[in-house]
């Protein structure tokens, strides 16, 4: 078992910081070129590896929070970097079976997280993890019923030159890394901060990357809507 657990958290680090790494590239490469699409798909090949090694990691394991709470922000992650990297492959407005299995079985999971995490408040009070926790199930859940009631809708008639598609490629594999980065820092910020760090640099590891990442994200789709004098 130890030597499962041991290969497990390896192959979780390094597909993790592997996604990290590769998944700078494609915000700096040409949109639609051979680099910044196989360099997509790696980093959602990776991010499949993580949340699978994540839940392996989380069920094999003693009960930990912080492991309970990173599977979370793996699920999370999972979803935005399939739902983003998928949208890529819905530019007619069809929308496949596994596209619509994807969002039956991620409701399911965001509902079951809800439930365990207000689950734990009840048994533990109002403690900051569980609080996080449920916190993800419920923004996992926003997505989910988004994409469900999308999935429902007669596709949009798509603008010659940029599509709704578009914007939920680079919006949700924007937040699958902006969630996988947070994850990484607050994992290993206590590694590198002196002993006597005041308790607000840990709050900030928290906070910092979504507000920042969020600026960016939103900057850019205010770009393409100027850029096309779009309407959303």
């Amino acid at each position: 078992m130890n030597t499962l657990l041991t290969i497990l958290l390896i192959t979780h680090i390094a597909t993790g910081f592997t996604a990290l790494l590769v998944g700078l590239i494609p915000m700096f490469a040409t949109k639609g070129s051979q680099l910044h699409n196989r360099a997509g798909l790696v980093f959602v090949y990776c991010m499949i590896a993580v949340t699978l090694t994540a839940l392996l990691l989380c069920v094999l394991q003693p009960f930990k929070m912080m492991r309970l709470f990173l599977t979370g922000i793996a699920v999370f992650s999972f979803y935005l970097s399939m739902t983003g990297w998928r949208a890529t492959k819905q530019k007619n407005g069809q929308v496949a079976a596994f596209d619509h299995w994807l969002t039956y079985i991620t409701l399911a999971v965001s509902a079951g997280m809800i439930g365990f995490g207000v689950y734990l408040l009840v048994l533990n009070g109002p403690v900051f993890l569980p609080i996080v926790f449920t916190f993800f199930g419920f923004l996992t859940l926003r997505f989910a019923v988004e994409d469900y009631r999308k999935q429902r809708r007669p596709a949009q008639k798509m603008h010659r030159r940029v599509a709704p598609w578009y914007f939920q490629h680079f919006t949700r594999m924007g937040g699958a890394y902006i969630a996988s980065f947070t994850a990484a820092l607050v994992t290993n910020i206590g590694r590198v901060l002196p002993d006597d760090a005041p308790d607000w640099v840990g709050t900030v590891a928290w906070i910092a990357p979504s507000i920042l990442g969020g600026l960016i994200i939103g900057r850019t789709v205010r770009y393409y809507l100027t850029k096309f004098k779009l309407t959303r």
